[in-house]
């Protein structure tokens, strides 16, 4: 996160200090998976011209802030176009699913991922998520009433944010 009081310290004698410069993007990953589905199957990525983010099943917990399984938030570039997130569900070394989406990159940003198993679009339920899509699971990987995995994907400004 950015530090005014070390960026004036560099304005005072002309050495570069880390945490200047543009206001950081922060990207979290959020798991709701059905049975046949399990964490331990999913890895995701965040890349920006190249990845800087990678994620495994054990990656994803539960805490205070979130009953499904997140992963910590990493801090991500802001520099480039745009962040790719690909997932890869991966079961006995066969790939059972994968995809991607593209998402803006913005500074003073902070980004979730929420990969979900659902058959209807679950964005409709979220507050402040500006886009989701879904990706067909193989019959044998459905669980009742579940035959995608859906990415929704939505953020708040760090320094700004919408209280919902």
């Amino acid at each position: 996160m950015r530090n005014p009081g070390r960026c004036a310290l560099w304005l005072l004698i002309g050495l570069p200090v880390s945490g200047c410069g543009a206001p950081e993007t922060t990207i979290q990953a959020l798991a709701d998976l059905a049975p046949p589905l399990a964490l331990d199957m999913l890895s995701v990525t965040v890349a920006d011209r190249a990845p800087i983010v990678h994620w495994t099943g054990e990656d994803f917990r539960t805490g205070p802030t979130f009953a499904v399984p997140a992963t910590p938030p990493a801090t991500v570039g802001n520099t480039g176009e745009a962040l790719t997130v690909t997932f890869n569900l991966v079961a006995n070394g066969a790939t059972i699913s994968t995809g991607s989406v593209s998402l803006p990159a913005r500074s003073d940003w902070a980004w979730t991922i929420n990969i979900l198993s659902r058959t209807s679009d679950p964005a409709f339920q979220c507050l402040g998520c500006v886009g989701s899509r879904a990706f067909t699971l193989p019959e044998a990987w459905r669980s009742p009433g579940r035959d995608s995995l859906w990415i929704v994907w939505g953020g708040n400004s760090i320094s700004n944010p919408v209280v919902y």
